[in-house]
């Protein structure tokens, strides 16, 4: 059989979901969001689960999307659905009732940035960046718009957006982006320990603490991606000029 292309595993009060497809650097495809989709709504609706850990496979965080796999002859079946595989799998995470920790290694581009944003706290690499290059390209950037509109001012959106610049890891932290910046290697422990400390609150705290903090900044993500879908639309006339280099 073949290997899932999300690992889930569930320990203590902690989920982590992994992205697994290493040999291309967790760049998306969109069976790959699919089942990130199914594990998150899957931790999402474990009570004992009080925290989630969003990381990849193999030393690096995603590497965007997989034009490969996206232009290969034949082409793939899954075009016909890509669209509602990102979207539901940017609901689940919109949705999402516990604290997410995001273990930022090596890198996240473009699409794979969108998910980094997802998180509520993101542990970074020292050498690990964070680009949104897709306006560069001629890209629309609605993910990446959704998220950095909901949780951080128009001026760090429009450094984001704008530069197309890989951030590094202190840069990110220097922003309000980043909740910390540690050695390349201890990336993922540290991002398991944070959320190991999440999901051994008491009484349900954590759940309950990001419900009141949605409520109090009034955080409605799951519109935000809506409104972000409508003002940066993707179309047939929208083609990449340059990709960035990993």
């Amino acid at each position: 059989m073949s290997e899932p292309l999300v690992n889930l595993s569930i320990e203590g009060g902690v989920a982590t979901v992994e992205l697994n497809r290493p040999h291309r650097r967790n760049a998306i495809i969109p069976p790959m969001l699919d089942e990130l989709a199914t594990a998150v709504e899957s931790a999402s609706a474990t009570e004992s689960v009080q925290a989630i850990v969003l990381c990849g496979a193999g030393g690096a965080f995603c590497s965007g999307l997989d034009l490969d796999a996206y232009t290969t002859e034949p082409l793939p079946p899954w075009l016909a659905t890509a669209n509602a595989s990102g979207a539901r799998a940017h609901d689940a995470l919109a949705r999402c009732p516990v604290p997410v920790v995001v273990a930022l290694e090596r890198y996240a581009i473009n699409g794979g940035a969108a998910y980094a944003l997802s998180g509520d706290l993101i542990v970074s690499g020292e050498t690990a960046w964070l680009q949104v290059g897709e306006m560069i390209q001629g890209l629309p950037a609605p993910m990446n718009l959704a998220w950095l509109s909901s949780k951080w001012p128009a001026s760090v959106t429009s450094r984001v957006i704008y530069s197309g610049d890989r951030f590094s890891g202190p840069q990110l932290v220097a922003m309000g982006i980043a909740h910390t910046v540690v050695a390349d290697d201890q990336v993922r422990d540290t991002a398991v320990e944070l959320a190991q400390r999440i999901g051994s609150a008491p009484n349900g705290t954590p759940r309950a603490m990001k419900s009141a903090i949605r409520s109090l900044y009034d955080v409605d993500i799951v519109s935000q991606i809506s409104r972000a879908r409508a003002v940066s639309p993707v179309t047939e006339s929208f083609r990449p000029t340059r990709a960035p280099k990993v």
